[in-house]
C-alpha cells in the first residue's frame, strides 16, 4: 500500500510558529516577573537584619562580636541574594566564624529577636588553670585542656600553673587531653585537702611530672598514678619522725612517688 506524503500549508506553519513565539514570550515575561518579585522581596528593608544584640559576653567585647557578625551578613548568595535577609541569614556560618575568631567562646546560640534584629548569645570558657611555656608566658586553659586567651597579670596567684618548657601552645589549641587534666586537677585538690599547697605542675618526658608545693617541695610522679601516690604520701606524712611539717612546709626537698609503694625523699 503506497504511503501519501502529508504536505503542510505555509499558512498553518506560520500560525504554529507565531503560537510558539507567543508561548516563549509569555514564559519569558512570567519568569522575569517572578525573578523581579523575588529580588524585590529579598531587598525589602523590613525583611533585612539591621541590628545585632549580643548577650553572655564578659571576656570578649560585644563590639567585636557585632563586627564579626556584620561582616558575614554583608556578603551575598549567588552575588545578589543578601545574607542579611531575615529568612536566609547564615546561622551555621555565623557560628563557625565566631568560634574561629574568638577562641574564648565555647558555644554560640543565634536566633531572631524580630524581623530586623538578630540575637547572639555566647558561652565563654572558664579558666581552670594556666598553661605556661615559661614562668613569664602563660595562657588561660579551660577544663577541656583548651588554651583560649593570654593570662592577665596576677592570675598565677589564682590558678594552678602547668609548665612545659619550650612547648609553644598557640591560642585556640588543646594542650592536655580532658580526661588527663581532670585527674590532675582532682589530685591537686586532694593535696589541698591534705593541708598542702600545690602551685605548679612541671610536665616532663615519658609521662613523668613534678608537682611543686608552695614552699618548694617537689612531688615526683608518673602520669595517671595519682591515687596510689596520694595514699603513699598521706602514709608518709603520718610518720612524724620521718616527715615534719611547719605551717604547710614539708621538711624535704622532694618526695619521689614514681615507684609504687617504694617512696624516696630527700631532707632539706
Amino acid at each position: 500500500m503506497a504511503r501519501h506524503k502529508i504536505i503542510r500549508s505555509p499558512r498553518l506553519a506560520r500560525k504554529e510558529r507565531r503560537r510558539k513565539i507567543r508561548k516563549i514570550f509569555l514564559l519569558s515575561v512570567l519568569f522575569t516577573a517572578a525573578a523581579a518579585g523575588i529580588v524585590y522581596g529579598l531587598s525589602r528593608p523590613e525583611l533585612r537584619i539591621i541590628s545585632i544584640e549580643v548577650a553572655g559576653s564578659r571576656q570578649v567585647q560585644e563590639e567585636l562580636i557585632q563586627r564579626t557578625v556584620a561582616n558575614v551578613m554583608k556578603r551575598t548568595y549567588l552575588w545578589f541574594i543578601p545574607k542579611s535577609h531575615t529568612l536566609l541569614y547564615p546561622k551555621t556560618e555565623l557560628k563557625e566564624s565566631l568560634m574561629k575568631e574568638f577562641p574564648a567562646l565555647s558555644g554560640v546560640s543565634i536566633s531572631l529577636k524580630s524581623l530586623s534584629a538578630l540575637r547572639v548569645f555566647v558561652y565563654e570558657r572558664e579558666p581552670q588553670a594556666l598553661w605556661c611555656a615559661s614562668r613569664q608566658e602563660c595562657s588561660m586553659m579551660d577544663k577541656t585542656g583548651f588554651v583560649f586567651a593570654p593570662a592577665e597579670m596576677g592570675m598565677e596567684q589564682m590558678y594552678y600553673r602547668f609548665l612545659k618548657m619550650d612547648a609553644k601552645a598557640p591560642i585556640g589549641t588543646e594542650v592536655i587531653p580532658q580526661e588527663e587534666l581532670s585527674k590532675l586537677l582532682l589530685f591537686l585538690k586532694k593535696l589541698e585537702m591534705a593541708g598542702l599547697e600545690p602551685r605548679e605542675v612541671l610536665l616532663k618526658e615519658q609521662d613523668e611530672l613534678e608537682v611543686v608545693l608552695s614552699f618548694g617541695t617537689r612531688l615526683l610522679l608518673r602520669s595517671g598514678n595519682y591515687d596510689t601516690a596520694l595514699i603513699n604520701l598521706e602514709t608518709l606524712m603520718e610518720q612524724d619522725n620521718l616527715l615534719s611539717r611547719n605551717k604547710g612546709e614539708l621538711s624535704v626537698s622532694y618526695i619521689d612517688l614514681r615507684y609504687g609503694n617504694k617512696i624516696y625523699f630527700k631532707p632539706r
